[in-house]
């Protein structure tokens, strides 16, 4: 099926019968720029169309497939082939459809699948608690400890400020399945801890050469500590938790 004859074709018998391209789209209810489109040969009537454009047009299905006046002595011929096409067309249609399916239901699995990975793995953000959270200076060596944490992930940074090493402690805790979160979560282990065993703790050791140092811990992310200027720097040290210093 050439497209761009039949589109040529469309134009010819349209001009012939004097009515316009805008006249055309009204009388078949589309846009002037599907008529367009049909005449330029990028697009094909929709299958619905064929009959009330023959009708408009003053020819038949087969003539509009076939792109050209058939003769009589060739019609069958052209209308077998033309059906032929019409059905390789359809097929094409339904594999495109087919295809759109396929890739909408991957999709659809792809994001039940990262849903669910997302259900069995948090990672929250610790506020500080001084019932569980410790904190040491031993010469150069900072020693931090959370008790009773067994997943604890330990971030922290250090920076100068006013001849001071001010260190900074974030914290946050992995929550490997939904269902456990009332226990691993830290609030609730700190809970579980007062007036009982310590069963486990985790912690960091920060190596730091200074003099004078003060160690805080922030509810601010280090990167954003780190990022910080020194106002802002400032602020966040009014804001966070001093846990130890130097003597």
């Amino acid at each position: 099926m050439n497209q761009e004859k039949i589109g040529k074709y469309i134009s010819e018998k349209r001009k012939q019968k004097k009515i316009t391209q805008e006249e055309l789209a009204e009388r078949l209810g589309v846009s002037d720029r599907a008529i367009s489109n049909w005449e330029n040969g990028k697009n094909m009537p929709d299958l619905s169309l064929f009959k009330p454009l023959c009708s408009e047009l003053g020819i038949t299905i087969n003539d509009l497939m076939s792109g050209e006046d058939v003769e009589d002595n060739k019609y069958i011929e052209s209308l077998e082939n033309n059906i032929i096409d019409i059905v390789n067309v359809s097929n094409k249609s339904k594999k495109k459809k087919l295809i759109k399916i396929i890739s909408i239901f991957t999709l659809i699995i792809f994001f039940l699948f990262s849903i669910l990975l997302f259900n069995n793995y948090y990672e929250f953000d610790v506020k500080y608690d001084s019932r569980v959270m410790t904190c040491e200076i031993n010469d150069e060596d900072v020693i931090f400890l959370a008790k009773g944490q067994s997943i604890l992930n330990a971030y922290h940074i250090c920076r100068e400020n006013n001849d001071e090493s001010i260190c900074f402690i974030h914290t946050t805790v992995n929550v490997y399945n939904k269902q456990r979160s009332r226990w691993e979560y830290f609030e609730s282990m700190a809970r579980q801890l007062e007036g009982k065993k310590v069963p486990f703790a985790t912690g960091d050791t920060i190596q730091v050469s200074a003099s004078k140092i003060k160690v805080y811990y922030t509810d601010y992310s280090i990167k954003k500590v780190e990022k910080a200027t020194k106002n802002e720097l400032e602020n966040i040290i009014k804001k966070s938790y001093l846990m130890c210093e130097s003597k």
